[in-house]
């Protein structure tokens, strides 16, 4: 369960009516709940405490019947205020501040409601983000009832406005075919991140990689950050190291790396928003003189040859439609004797039509990937790069991977795909089919992690 909250805090709103008389009609709580526009029903429990059930609502596969319990009371001539009592399955707590304005008066009101929520953790951005535009949606209504109401004597109830969401360019770009991700993929890659990066955050930490789970209990941060030290211990990776982290996100992975070897290490990033969040982190973290991030492309990378002792990546390469000239790279900037070493998303050896239909192109569709490679094709492109493979494994083999998405059960997917299309925010939808997909991609064996370590130039006697 996630704990949701959401906020209003509008512009006054003028009413034609004295302060006292709107006052008195704030404290009448039974018939001012008949303003609200999703209410069932309001009971007294005590004198100026009330229950306040909700008309049952449907959230992904989650049937929700809210109620809260509010005490309200009068703090001065002009505040009505309303704070929880313990016993509701969520929490309403704020106050209506009422102004006199000439022969009329101003209505300021300040609320925060609180809800426990099942929802996959990646998916927490989405949630209050939604949860904050229904509150607004719900509450101007509210409010506008409210108003008049007052003014007319009787109740005037409104419905919500919901928004009308336009799906702007990089939604659409986001979500081209093959060929054309191909084609765009540096302008696709960069929208993608600047859509997401807030929500992943949120909702996922600075960390956006999957890794293995060991066993039941172990939480995400934990298997990440064993993931993160396996690839730096497996190209020993020491204090005295120079490291190129490609596609560094905001910079979880490599800071990490920086702070768990004491290494010297770069991220490279296509995504400029994003290069600016790693830069002030890493000055946050204090450590900025070992860790700096660079705006570029990997597959063309703005370093001198044989630079680096180890290049590091994490889920990076398949947003590369030339994944084989970004190899070509690696062994270009390292130095002699260099270690690559990553993990990645990879599609099973062999798919099917099926498999390439069903379960690969939807990924790589929702999350800006161009196509994805193999094992056994990752290992012939380094191979052809002139690397040394040491390593190139399913990570199936280490722990359990559908750990990363076990809250995507059969009832909750197929709830959302039963939704009507268009009513839901394209975001949204994009980031929960792209979940989905990655499910249902590893649950059928079309979509696995790999984890990959080459060398340049050094033979496995001598690694």
């Amino acid at each position: 369960m996630v704990l949701i909250q959401t906020t209003y805090n509008p512009q006054p709103i003028e009413v034609k009516a004295s302060v006292e008389k709107v006052v008195a009609f704030l404290l009448d709580v039974p018939t001012l709940s008949k303003c609200y526009p999703f209410v069932e029903k309001v009971e007294a429990v005590k004198p100026g405490i009330y229950k306040w059930t909700m008309q049952e609502r449907k959230v992904g596969s989650i049937q929700m019947k809210a109620f809260h319990i509010s005490k309200y009371t009068k703090v001065g001539n002009n505040v009505v205020q309303w704070e929880n009592v313990q016993g509701g399955n969520m929490s309403s707590i704020g106050k209506f501040t009422v102004t006199a304005k000439g022969a009329s008066s101003t209505i300021a009101v300040e609320a925060t409601v609180e809800t426990d929520i099942e929802i996959p953790k990646l998916l927490v951005g989405f949630a209050r983000t939604m949860g904050n535009r229904e509150m607004a949606q719900s509450w101007d209504a509210y409010v506008q009832s409210i108003k008049k109401t007052i003014e007319s004597g009787s109740v005037v109830k409104v419905a919500p406005v919901e928004d009308v969401v336009v799906k702007d360019q990089k939604f659409e770009t986001v979500r081209l075919k093959e060929e054309k991700r191909v084609e765009n993929y540096n302008t696709m890659v960069s929208d993608y991140y600047d859509i997401v990066t807030e929500t992943y955050q949120s909702g996922w930490g600075n960390h956006f990689h999957f890794a293995p789970f060991k066993n039941a209990t172990e939480t995400l941060e934990t298997a990440v950050t064993r993931l993160e030290h396996q690839v730096a211990d497996s190209a020993r990776i020491t204090k005295d190291s120079l490291v190129l982290d490609v596609g560094c996100g905001v910079g979880g992975p490599t800071l990490e790396i920086c702070k768990y070897t004491g290494c010297r290490i770069r991220g490279l990033n296509i995504n400029k928003k994003q290069v600016g969040i790693a830069t002030q982190r890493a000055k946050d973290l204090g450590v900025s003189d070992r860790a700096s991030f660079d705006h570029g492309d990997a597959m063309k990378m703005p370093y001198p040859d044989n630079t680096f002792d180890v290049v590091t990546f994490f889920e990076s390469t398949c947003h590369m439609p030339d994944k084989a000239a970004f190899l070509k790279e690696c062994f270009r900037v390292l130095k002699p004797g260099g270690r690559l070493s990553g993990s990645e998303w990879l599609q099973c050896v062999n798919p099917t039509e099926k498999d390439i239909v069903q379960f690969i192109e939807p990924i790589c569709a929702h999350h800006s990937v161009p196509h994805m490679g193999s094992l056994q094709s990752y290992r012939k492109m380094m191979e052809d790069a002139g690397l040394y493979v040491h390593i190139a494994m399913d990570l199936t083999q280490e722990g359990d991977i559908l750990r990363n998405w076990e809250i995507l059960d059969g009832k909750t997917i197929n709830t959302f795909k039963a939704l009507p299309k268009g009513s839901v925010d394209p975001t949204i939808e994009m980031m929960i089919s792209g979940a989905i997909a990655l499910s249902e991609g590893a649950r059928h064996g079309a979509f696995v992690l790999g984890r990959f370590l080459a060398s340049k130039d050094l033979p496995r006697a001598k690694l």
